[in-house]
């Protein structure tokens, strides 16, 4: 997830890049209904675990200023039994070499940049 299209690019070309698999999820205003609370500003999840990731990413949007970029990569196959995609274990460390991929690119770019305004 992402407030910027551009991100979304950099995360999905990160996840194929790194071998684990990133897609895109809307954020759509309809999702806010979900985390309306009478006790609280909002919910921070909801008791039926239904579309907790869209809705961490909804959350954060919320509280994030708009002139901030973001990114939230959900965790949740770090352990999944059977394993996911080329990891056969249950702790299938989901997230590090998508966020690894996504940093050292980032780098690659800032750093092709810095070499070009010498």
């Amino acid at each position: 997830f992402s407030n910027r299209e551009e991100m979304c690019s950099r995360l999905i070309k990160a996840g194929k890049m790194s071998g684990e698999r990133i897609w895109p999820f809307p954020m759509d205003p309809d999702f806010d209904s979900a985390l309306k609370s009478s006790v609280a500003d909002v919910l921070q999840c909801t008791v039926s675990s239904e579309a907790d990731h869209i809705l961490a990413a909804v959350f954060l949007k919320k509280f994030v200023n708009e002139d901030v970029p973001w990114i939230h990569i959900d965790l949740s196959p770090a352990a999944k039994p059977g394993g996911l995609a080329h990891v056969t274990t249950e702790e299938t460390g989901f997230g590090v070499r998508v966020s690894l991929s996504l940093i050292l690119d980032y780098w690659d770019e800032v750093a092709i940049k810095s070499s070009q305004v010498k």
